[in-house]
């Protein structure tokens, strides 16, 4: 028998003793690595119809800022520069993780009847429904999303949702939604006001421009929670669900021909 050459000895024994270390230091870098987590979330958006009272909550709605003209954010803009030193050139930040965002297949909704049964009432009037599947990172890592990802809003909607995991999961719902204004009293029509006029009575009603109200909340969630998010003029329904991860079955080999085989191996 030959004999085995002395340096690929020491090579192999020198394999054995360090491969118990490499594979405790590979299984402590699974253990430290932190565990990304899966969450389906299915929302639906609704109105209030208008005869519906707000009841006794005394709600102020948001002042929406009117826009400058542009003469004058062309000449502030030529004043920043004039007045301000050339800033240094920051240093880009990091990218944020992928939240591998996955819009869901309408057969997989679970609020179906919940927005059947929204549909039947008079009282409320939905406008979106839609869900997706996210992983979750701490508030830092994580970007809100906009409604124009799920689905097309209406023109008077917008905003954004935002899902991430610290120590509890959290989802941030801030959405706004644009009514037009009624004034209370007619008024008399000249040129100083704008106004929408009935030619039949010289009265007219002074354009007070669209009111604007808003969600503005974070929920702490547990898994399968199904929570409301409350407003006078509109609501939102939002469930989160954990994603689990499915293992891989594995497909047993396939057997031969022979009978015994299929049998087991077993002689009949």
């Amino acid at each position: 028998m030959r004999k085995p050459i002395p340096h690929i000895l020491a090579s192999l024994l020198s394999l054995a003793m360090f491969a118990p270390a490499i594979a405790q230091e590979l299984e402590d870098e699974l253990v430290d690595a932190p565990e990304i987590r899966r969450y389906s979330v299915e929302v639906i958006i609704f109105k209030y119809a208008q005869e519906v009272s707000a009841g006794s909550e005394v709600f102020i709605p948001d002042e929406i800022a009117e826009e400058p003209e542009l003469a004058e954010l062309a000449f502030e803009e030529e004043l920043e520069i004039l007045e301000e030193p050339t800033p240094e050139p920051e240093e880009e930040p990091e990218p944020l993780p992928d939240s591998e965002l996955v819009l869901l297949l309408e057969e997989e909704y679970q609020l179906g009847e919940v927005l059947e049964h929204l549909t039947r009432l008079d009282v409320y009037e939905p406008v979106m429904h839609f869900g997706w599947t996210q992983a979750t990172w701490p508030e830092e890592q994580t970007e809100a999303i906009s409604l124009h990802r799920f689905a097309e809003p209406p023109e008077d909607l917008d905003g954004n949702l935002t899902l991430y995991l610290s120590r509890y999961l959290h989802l941030v719902v801030d959405l706004t939604f644009d009514e037009p204004a009624v004034p209370d009293e007619p008024v008399a029509i000249d040129g100083s006001v704008l106004s929408f006029s009935d030619e039949r009575s010289g009265f007219g009603y002074d354009d007070p421009g669209p009111v604007r109200f808003r969600i503005q909340e974070n929920r702490i969630f547990k898994n399968g929670d199904l929570r409301y998010f409350d407003h006078p003029k509109f609501g939102v329904l939002a469930k989160i669900t954990r994603v689990e991860e499915v293992e891989e079955e594995v497909e047993p080999e396939m057997l031969g021909d022979d009978p015994r085989e299929l049998l087991g191996g077993v002689e009949q």
